[in-house]
């Protein structure tokens, strides 16, 4: 088999790695078996669902970077490798051949890194699908049994390396959340391709608030380690805004439709982020081990709250809540900055630290966006959160607080400078 130029031929132009062909491969099984379902063209979706994942994972190819309409091109190829594949497979299975070309006789083996594009058929076998439920050994007893061709069609199944099992809700899931958070954290992903994972994404899990998940891999985007500098939040955000406009009219969040549905997203997830309610102190029957459990979980809620006041700041400077980004009147969407101004007002009375460090945060964003003839309230404001910064305990944020009262003394300085004469 190995020695067949037909079977072992790549169908890929270029090299890919070794992890790119085991992503490719692992799913061959899926393909095969919607070319035998009764839905028109949901093999080839299935396919293009797959390099839509695979440009999310890896990103273009190098010999395609570039090139006019490139990943229409791509999604197009891998369709072609996926049908090429499988019906290669099936007829060698059923004992059907084509006759050889001439380029075929004189040709060689051709591999890419030492992995080759075959689907790695010794024999035709008689394997049934797997269940995880199964194990190795029972496989490799299954595996011994010769069928005769005329059977091969309707058990055809193919083994790779990486031995991966697709289960029926792994297949209907074409996006997950952890593919959404690369996509937010993936520069070349263009807002067509970006809009269309989350809409992929929202149809499969129909809710009256369908993009709560996706602010939620936003955030998580934002919360990796690539994206520890305010720019790159500001960058996570932006591509969410651009593929916004990309929204159908179908996609729905709370009442809000099209391109609107987005920011509608964002403003519930950041005014359900400005409340802070600390977890209860344990009783004194608690062991050790649940204190420091405790103890870490309140630690990380703590994170997660500044973290989130810096996405709503972001937000804020993007124009993502306000009228000059999305003007939606019949929901009084113009009020997201009173909101904002709100959450900064009455954070800095509150007595948890952890509030007072998200509120200057959001209000050196207000500052920023702010008019000079609010200097005064601003001033005021401002000069009530540097008294508190005295009495934070936490070196951290205080450190952090520092930083950005210093940031907000400097934007109110600007304001002088951009006074309309």
């Amino acid at each position: 088999m190995d020695c067949d130029p037909r079977v072992s031929k790549p169908r890929l132009p270029k090299p890919y790695t070794e992890e790119q062909l085991l992503f490719l491969r692992s799913h061959i099984s899926g393909f095969e078996t919607r070319t035998r379902g009764h839905v028109r063209g949901d093999a080839k979706k299935f396919a293009l669902d797959r390099a839509n994942e695979f440009l999310v994972r890896f990103g273009l190819p190098q010999d395609l970077q570039g090139v006019e309409e490139a990943e229409p091109r791509f999604r197009e190829q891998i369709y072609n490798w996926y049908k090429n594949t499988v019906g290669r497979a099936r007829r060698k299975l059923e004992g059907r051949t084509r006759p050889k070309k001439s380029s075929d006789k004189a040709s060689t083996p051709n591999t890419h890194n030492g992995i080759t594009w075959s689907p790695n058929l010794a024999t035709p076998t008689t394997v049934p699908y797997t269940t995880p439920s199964e194990t190795p050994s029972a496989e490799a007893s299954s595996s011994s049994q010769q069928i005769p061709p005329a059977q091969a069609a309707g058990q055809l199944q193919f083994s790779f390396q990486s031995n991966a099992v697709t289960s029926t809700s792994a297949i209907a899931l074409n996006v997950t959340p952890t593919a959404l958070r690369e996509a937010f954290l993936t520069p070349g992903l263009t807002a067509p391709t970006l809009s269309t994972f989350i809409q992929t994404y929202v149809l499969s899990h129909p809710s009256p608030t369908p993009l709560t998940t996706i602010i939620q891999s936003l955030f998580d985007a934002s919360c990796s380690p690539s994206a520890s500098n305010t720019d790159t939040i500001f960058d996570i955000l932006q591509r969410f805004r651009n593929a916004c406009p990309y929204f159908p009219p179908t996609l729905i969040h709370a009442d809000v439709s099209g391109p609107l549905a987005g920011p509608r997203a964002l403003q519930i997830a950041l005014r359900k982020s400005t409340i802070w309610s600390p977890l209860s102190s344990s009783s004194g029957h608690a062991s050790i081990t649940d204190e420091m459990e405790r103890i870490a979980a309140d630690r990380q809620r703590r994170k997660d709250h500044v973290q989130w006041a810096r996405v709503h700041a972001a937000a804020l400077e993007l124009g993502m809540l306000n009228n000059s980004g999305y003007r939606v009147p019949e929901m009084g969407y113009g009020v997201a900055p009173s909101f904002s101004e709100m959450m900064a007002r009455d954070a800095v009375w509150e007595s948890d630290e952890v509030e007072w460090v998200a509120g200057i945060i959001v209000l050196r964003a207000i500052i920023r966006t702010g008019c000079i003839n609010r200097k005064p309230e601003y001033e005021q404001l401002l000069g009530t959160y540097e008294r508190r910064w005295k009495e934070i305990k936490d070196e951290a944020r205080q450190a952090l607080v520092t930083e950005v009262l210093l940031g907000a003394r400097d934007d109110m300085a600007r304001l002088d400078e951009t006074r309309v004469t």
